[in-house]
């Protein structure tokens, strides 16, 4: 079994970072930290305020397909009536960003939320949770946040992320997965229910939700990968020797890296 330090990356192919980098620093109150060129593409590295979980995006130019709405990520907002406002606000201000759809607010276990599809190709949420859902143990409705930021730090939209909580991935089976997820990649099942399961690191908030999906039919690319830590490179070529026979593709090490696709298909990083 893997023993990563962290779950400390998400890796996000879009087309252009000139026209999604405004979605996430305008609208879900991100930063960017880091800017590169890797090769013949740009990305940019972008992290919230109250996450220190990064989310790294890479430039694929105008051909980079559509995601699946089963693959996204989210940010949280700390009252329920934020979440219509975010609504009212992306809606309005659509054209401006190139958003495609908003879907109006919706609620479902405890959460309601809205989704919006970026013009990178991929679908983006906004989601409340009631506290009730943390009372009754859903540990990841907890707050992920220390500190609660102002409408000062976020001014002029009537709604606040308060932080990314999640990205999402498909599965074929269930409960392989969770047991692929915790008893290989040594992470932890932090709940989940007749649909979906939640995976996370045990050390921090954000986590993953995985959901079943019959007849896939699309697959991401290395580009669309999330990055487990290790706290070494001696751990990194363990974490390599360890997943051979039990991933369906493995990447060489590379520097202080690989890659590799799960049983599902979907890619992840292992680094220090």
């Amino acid at each position: 079994m893997l023993r990563p330090v962290g779950l400390t990356h998400g890796h996000y192919e879009c087309r252009s970072l000139d026209e999604t980098l405004p979605v996430f620093t305008d609208l879900l109150a991100m930063k960017v930290v880091e800017r590169a060129r890797i090769g013949n593409g740009r990305q940019a590295t972008l992290e919230h305020p109250n996450t220190a979980w990064r989310l790294v995006l890479h430039e694929a130019g105008p051909g980079a397909p559509d995601k699946p709405h089963n693959n996204h990520y989210g940010v949280r907002v700390a009252r329920a009536e934020e979440v219509e406002a975010a609504y009212r606000y992306i809606e309005a201000n659509k054209e401006r960003y190139g958003i495609k759809r908003v879907s109006k607010p919706h609620a479902q276990h405890f959460a309601n939320s809205i989704y919006f599809s970026e013009p990178g190709g991929n679908t983006l949420e906004i989601e409340y949770y009631d506290p009730r859902a943390a009372a009754e143990g859903r540990t990841i409705a907890r707050p992920h946040w220390k500190r609660e930021l102002s409408a000062a730090d976020f001014p002029g939209r009537n709604y606040v992320p308060q932080a990314l909580t999640h990205g999402t991935l498909e599965c074929d089976d269930k409960e392989a997965s969770a047991v692929f997820y915790r008893d290989v990649l040594g992470l932890e099942i932090a709940g989940g229910g007749r649909i979906s399961i939640y995976i996370k690191h045990r050390a921090t908030p954000w986590y993953i939700v995985v959901l079943p999906m019959p007849r896939r039919k699309k697959f991401l690319t290395p580009a669309n990968r999330f990055t487990l830590t290790m706290a070494s490179l001696d751990e990194v070529k363990e974490a390599h020797g360890e997943l051979r026979g039990k991933v369906t593709q493995l990447g060489p090490i590379e520097s202080r890296s690989f890659l590799f696709a799960d049983l599902n298909r979907n890619w992840w990083e292992v680094t220090c």
